[in-house]
């Protein structure tokens, strides 16, 4: 028995070692997978099958120029049309370096050292495979405009191929402020409206972000032309995915006249429902329709104060709200695209809805308390409500940043931004400028006194609010942990729109602060060494420096004790962590006799971050300070994590 196992062995041992290709000692080890992989693609059983119906998102590119965080969708229809999409047969299919690509809202592109955050946009490395006039070519040249200077427009079939490099620079500028600005030019929002169409459309994707981020450009056009465009592709995408009620009352809100396709879809829900109009309903059909208010009627716009107004005549004279009947006529919803590339026969089809308006009958009641509330308005109220204008919800920044400019000259008179040799200079408009959050909250409609804390989706609001119109907050509002009152002091810091900025400069303004609090500074004396040593161990350029001396204005005195910044920094650091932190902070100090010599620093240090003081370990002391500064940019990171 024991032969015969052994036999057994024997046998598989050889047919094992029989089947290994045979290797050329002078052949290298990548020719030979090579080999082993041409041999594998010219035998039809080791050919790889994959699902047809399976979806591939678009992989990464190499190109230097590209951000590592662009996104890219991971899902998509897999008709011929779709650049994400594979049919045909079941091989395995490679994918095009040139595939048209998706950056959405949470992603971002890098074209050289201009960052362009959540374009909601194509791109490609090069000439896309798929034609798509809106595809930003990430290998084009892209330029900025000199002062007054003049760029003409003299081209029909708006493309960003076909732009000047200025041009493109123009229309990048735009998109990386966040696309709150008017347009210079009509060719802009043009190019833009076809990649939003192309992803609606095409792809099928990002319905709802197609929506909001379409409406949200409609108050910032003065061309006809453009206005009506984007009102037809609402509408019709509306109708499309059958927008919820909620969704549509908020849209409605900001518009003094609505397409009627748009409030049958809100209408078709109380159809044979047996179910009354809600007064916000009655309200906004009456405001925004142009047949039931009349065409002579004066627009009005949405107004909370007027719809309590209007509620309880409408309640009283409709007795209790009108009942509406399904209609027997519908409509036809269709839309021609814009975009050139897209097929119009074939690609958007036509959509029927119940169409209310035909017979206004069933509104003879709801339209009598209507005039009865119309007439009955006041001047100042209706002052009142023309003031409440469809452009409310969007912050007026640049009369906000110009008052705290006139409150800073008439704070500081005969500042003229130089302080002496070797001080950071800033233009006269750029000064930093300090508020609280408090009223930043106020100007983008906050409710600051919900809480007397800030939440994190308050803080990005004003991050994303600040960032769009070129200014930096400091301190930073995205450390984890950290709590932020509202009547905590902030700096404005200009910052070029699109600018990231770098892990270095984040913990090195970070460090700064901390070490303020930690020593009670309190002149510049202290301050501007700190600064300057700084750049030992950090890799800061010009700009950073610049934020650096701007936020002594905060830091000089600091708003926090220094136990404050020990509570959120023990949540994220370890103790081995703290302990290098304790010994950096006391590097960077130590060469500053006044500091050095004092001795309640150190323990004060350690209190804080509750550890024991021990020394640094001799591998420490002989680490370089670049080094040291880059192992604390790794540890701190962490208070970042979610930015």
């Amino acid at each position: 028995m024991l032969y015969l196992v052994i036999g057994l062995f024997v046998v598989a041992a050889v047919v094992i070692f029989s089947r290994q290709p045979s290797q050329n000692p002078n052949t290298s080890t990548e020719e030979n997978k090579d080999a082993q992989e041409n041999n594998n693609n010219s035998n039809p059983e080791n050919e790889v099958v994959e699902d047809p119906r399976a979806v591939k998102s678009a992989k990464p590119v190499t190109a230097p120029d590209l951000a590592s965080g662009a996104t890219y969708s991971s899902a998509a229809s897999s008709g011929d049309d779709s650049p994400y999409g594979y049919s045909g047969n079941n091989k395995k299919a490679r994918a095009s370096e040139n595939l048209l690509r998706w950056c959405g809202r949470g992603g971002n592109i890098q074209i050289s050292n201009f960052v362009i955050q959540g374009p909601v946009a194509y791109w490609s490395n090069g000439t896309s495979d798929t034609e798509e006039p809106s595809c930003i070519d990430v290998t084009l040249e892209v330029g900025f405009p000199q002062e007054h200077e003049e760029i003409t427009y003299d081209f029909e079939n708006y493309s960003y191929a076909a732009m000047t490099p200025v041009q493109r620079g123009i229309y990048l500028t735009w998109l990386a402020g966040g696309r709150i600005q008017p347009p210079r030019h009509i060719c802009y929002p043009i190019l833009w409206l076809c990649g939003i169409e192309r992803r609606a459309i095409i792809d099928k994707l990002d319905l709802g972000i197609c929506i909001a981020e379409t409406f949200r450009l409609l108050p910032l056009m003065r061309w006809p032309e453009i206005i009506h465009r984007i009102i037809q592709f609402i509408t019709w995408l509306a109708v499309k995915i059958w927008l919820p009620d909620d969704d549509l009352l908020t849209l409605f809100k900001r518009l003094n006249t609505v397409p009627e396709a748009m409030l049958c879809i809100i209408l078709t829900s109380y159809a044979n429902s047996k179910l009354a109009l809600p007064s916000m309903v009655a309200f906004t059909l009456m405001r925004t329709s142009e047949k039931l208010r009349g065409e002579d009627a004066k627009p009005m716009s949405h107004s909370e104060y007027l719809l309590e107004k209007f509620t309880p005549i409408y309640k009283e004279l409709c007795a209790g709200g009108i009942v509406l009947n399904k209609p027997s006529n519908v409509m036809t919803i269709s839309y021609t695209p814009l975009n050139p590339s897209i097929d119009s026969d074939t690609k958007t089809g036509t959509i029927e809805i119940l169409n209310f308006f035909e017979d206004l009958r069933p509104f003879e009641p709801l339209i009598e308390a209507w005039h009865v509330f119309a007439s009955g308005l006041t001047e100042t109220e209706d002052e009142k409500l023309t003031a409440e204008i469809m452009l409310e919800d969007r912050p007026d920044f640049e009369n906000f940043i110009d008052s705290l400019r006139e409150a800073n000259r008439q704070n500081n008179p005969n500042s003229d931004n130089s302080s002496g040799e070797g001080e950071i200079e800033l233009e006269n408009d750029d000064v930093p400028l300090v508020t609280t959050l408090q009223e930043l909250g106020t100007l983008i409609k906050i409710n600051v006194n919900a809480d007397k804390k800030v939440r994190g989706g308050e803080r990005k609001s004003m991050i994303d609010t600040a960032q769009v119109e070129g200014w930096q907050i400091v301190p930073d509002l995205g450390i984890s942990g950290r709590e932020y009152v509202w009547d905590e002091k902030i700096l404005f810091i200009p910052l070029e729109p699109g600018t990231k900025l770098s892990a270095d400069y984040r913990i090195a303004s970070f460090i700064l602060e901390f070490i303020c609090s930690l020593i009670y500074a309190r002149e510049e004396r202290l301050f501007e060494p700190l600064r300057q040593r700084l750049n030992t161990y950090f890799n800061l350029n010009d700009s950073d420096n610049i934020r650096l001396d701007a936020q002594k204005v905060l830091n000089l005195p600091t708003q926090h004790e220094p136990d404050f910044y020990g509570e959120f920094i023990s949540v994220w650091l370890s103790v081995e962590e703290k302990i290098k932190l304790k010994n950096f902070v006391l590097s960077i100090i130590e060469f500053m006799p006044e500091l050095r010599d004092n001795d309640d620093i150190r323990p004060r240090l350690c209190s804080i971050l509750s550890i024991k003081d021990t020394d640094p370990t001799p591998e420490q002391k002989r680490m370089p300070p670049a080094n040291f500064g880059a192992e604390i940019v790794k540890i701190m990171s962490m208070l970042f994590k979610n930015n």
